[in-house]
């Protein structure tokens, strides 16, 4: 887990911000207030809770006031949190997390669900946002992550680790591991929770968000993470994240990240 610190913010100091960031392989979750962000879409499943004042979130169709909110991949949403704290949980659809959360979309979330998500103190250290969403993971599937990694799928893992920006194919990473390219993929799924190309798309992210707490323009992380412009990064980000990375990246005065992979 690995705190960042952007501007002059050491990362040995406690936050003093107004939101957080918290940045894992696969899913991302928000905590703060929301404001300036029109109608938009990503390819990302997310869940809106907050423990204190309704928040609105309007569609095409309309707003609604609430303190808990469901929204689909590629759904039209803005939010509005009137300057309270909230909690923005975005997950990769295609993980294991996202598949069982689209599951339990399809029979309900209960009454008593989303009550028991709203009552959760939110977060204020990376170790509490690993126990927060596995809170969230209890109450909305009755199952928590509990993954455990084999040797080759974690030799796989410290080759991603060690270069990054470098491509790699499923081809190569399924030699590193030494089985065949179909098995491979097949166990990476499901011992990491997220396939692999998706797997790799993140990773790519979280390079880059690494490389602008180094000190990087979006632009050379961009290039340093494998993404062809701080345009393609910029796409990739708000498709992942919901949020622009020049917001999000650039303005240390608001909001601090912290990746806890």
């Amino acid at each position: 887990m690995r705190k960042i610190g952007f501007g002059t913010l050491k990362s040995t100091q406690q936050p003093t911000l107004t939101a957080t960031l918290y940045l894992w392989h696969g899913h991302s979750l928000f905590i703060g207030p929301v404001t300036d962000n029109g109608i938009h879409r990503h390819y990302a499943l997310q869940l809106t809770f907050t423990d204190n004042t309704p928040f609105i979130i309007a569609a095409n169709n309309g707003s609604l006031q609430t303190q808990f909110h469901f929204s689909d991949i590629e759904t039209p949403h803005s939010l509005d949190t009137n300057e309270q704290e909230v909690a923005v949980l975005l997950i990769e659809p295609d993980s294991t997390r996202g598949t069982r959360l689209r599951q339990q979309l399809a029979t309900g979330i209960s009454e008593n669900m989303q009550t028991g998500c709203c009552q959760i103190p939110l977060p204020r250290s990376n170790e509490e946002a690993n126990a927060y969403i596995n809170q969230i993971d209890q109450i909305l599937t009755n199952v928590s992550d509990q993954l455990h990694m084999s040797n080759k799928i974690e030799r796989v893992l410290g080759y991603l680790a060690q270069n990054r920006g470098e491509p790699c194919s499923a081809k190569s990473a399924a030699e590193i591991a030494n089985l065949s390219e179909s098995w491979f993929l097949h166990l990476f799924t499901e011992e990491v929770g997220l396939p692999f190309r998706r797997y790799l798309k993140w990773k790519r992210l979280l390079d880059a968000v690494n490389a602008v707490s180094e000190g990087c323009n979006l632009t050379e992380a961009a290039h340093l993470s494998g993404f062809s412009d701080s345009a393609h990064l910029s796409r990739v980000f708000r498709e992942m994240i919901g949020f622009s990375p020049s917001k999000i990246l650039q303005d240390s005065r608001f909001v601090q990240v912290i990746i806890c992979d």
